[in-house]
């Protein structure tokens, strides 16, 4: 009996999650990254690598090579809150700790 009525649940479940497929992403994970997927959005990919966002220092873009005969595969991401792309090491950064001449950064005491 009880085998039976896990099977129940089970399938429920699964059909539940076949409805609504928010629901089988796990909550506490990272959203996934926004993925153009697109040659035609993937203009700005010229070469493989990480590159800025030129009209949002929060963003940033990745180039991928794929290698199978297609264009490069362009995938944005959005750095985390009080953070913006630091070109230097491929990631995210506090705009204080950017170069001075950096568009992007702010000193310490502006970030009060």
């Amino acid at each position: 009996m009880k085998k039976i009525l896990l099977c129940c649940c089970a399938m429920i479940l699964a059909m539940w999650v076949a409805i609504n497929p928010a629901l089988a992403a796990d909550s506490k994970s990272p959203a996934p990254a926004t993925d153009s997927n697109s040659t035609a959005l993937a203009g700005d990919c010229t070469e493989v690598g990480f590159f800025p966002n030129e009209q949002d220092c929060t963003k940033f873009f990745r180039c991928v090579d794929f290698g199978d005969g297609r264009d490069l595969t362009k995938f944005d991401f959005d750095c985390g809150p009080g953070t913006v792309f630091d070109d230097r090491y491929d990631t995210c950064n506090h705009a204080w700790a950017l170069p001075s001449d950096s568009t992007c950064y702010k000193p310490m005491e502006s970030m009060k």
